[in-house]
């Protein structure tokens, strides 16, 4: 059994939140939205990884899904609070500036720079 507090030199002490619900159908999206923002306070870096469902947070109408109110008050603000934001790519999909596409087989390769995951 490996010892948790062994990191991989790789590895640093950051948290991802993976976000695969389609925020037009659950809560889920904005409460990962809620979650985030609260990580944010701390010392630990916090990014984002929309899959191909969740994508619909970049559209303009947050508070007409699930829970928008929450995703209103907190997802415009995630770039100037430093979360980074990225997303499985889609062909039909424009997604704003500063948010960064990153395939499956690209984010197996990242995941190593992250100590904790988050799914919702």
């Amino acid at each position: 059994m490996t010892d948790p507090a062994q990191s991989t030199p790789e590895t640093v002490n950051a948290t991802l939140v993976f976000i695969k619900s389609d925020p037009r159908e659950s809560p889920r999206p904005a409460e990962a939205v809620r979650v985030t923002a609260g990580l944010v306070g701390g010392e630990v870096p916090v990014s984002l990884y929309l899959f191909r469902e969740a994508l619909p947070l970049f559209e303009e109408n947050l508070e007409e899904m699930e829970d928008g109110e929450i995703l209103s008050r907190f997802w415009s603000s995630f770039p100037e609070m430093g979360v980074e934001i990225y997303y499985e790519p889609d062909p039909e999909f424009q997604a704003p500036s500063g948010a960064h596409p990153m395939t499956p087989e690209e984010l197996s390769e990242h995941i190593t720079h992250f100590s904790h995951f988050l799914f919702f």
